[in-house]
């Protein structure tokens, strides 16, 4: 009887903490997304498109590690398609943007994602924010054909495998993945 009281109280202490981790996963993910909208506009406006695919390739990882520590989180960026090998989803993420490339209709983006999980005694909040193509991202992300040849050089010295061109604006790009320790059993 004790096992089952001390279970429902830590249940009731977990569903009390999810809304709470979403709502932290969010605004960090929205921060994130900022965060690299501001670095990729100043890149912009000194160097063009050159200038922010060497932003990208140079300084976005270290970024986004830098606010995921600052946070408290592990945050990422993911995609099916990606460009740098270190934003390939697991197998939980590659299963929710395949369901959302399904599923998406331009212009209504799909839903974010909030799931709590158990892996080996801890547990801990899931959350997915989808990344949208916009203008701006195609210049590197758009048709390869349409891309300068100064960007495709850059690109293919950097990312010999790129997979993350032939986007239109409004597609789905991949997603911020956000993940939030919760209080352990």
């Amino acid at each position: 009887m004790r096992k089952q009281i001390l279970a429902l109280l830590f249940a009731s202490a977990l569903a009390a903490q999810a809304p709470e981790a979403r709502e932290r996963a969010a605004q960090a993910a929205a921060g994130l997304g900022r965060v690299l909208m501001e670095l990729l506009g100043q890149e912009m406006a000194r160097g063009g498109y050159e200038g922010a695919v060497r932003a990208c390739s140079e300084v976005a990882q270290t970024v986004t590690e830098e606010f995921a520590h600052e946070q408290g989180l592990e945050i990422r960026r993911v995609s099916l398609r990606a460009r740098n090998p270190k934003d390939q989803p697991d197998e939980w993420e590659a299963a929710k943007l395949r369901q959302w490339e399904k599923e998406y209709k331009p212009g209504q983006p799909p839903p974010e994602v909030f799931e709590v999980m158990e892996e080996d005694g801890r547990r801990f909040g899931r959350y997915l924010k989808p990344i949208l193509v916009q203008p701006m991202c195609l210049g590197c992300h758009g048709p390869r054909e349409k891309i300068s040849e100064a960007v495709r050089q850059i690109l293919d010295e950097r990312y010999p495998r790129d997979h993350a061109t032939g986007y239109r604006a409004g597609d789905l790009r991949g997603a911020f993945s956000v993940t939030v320790r919760l209080a352990e059993k």
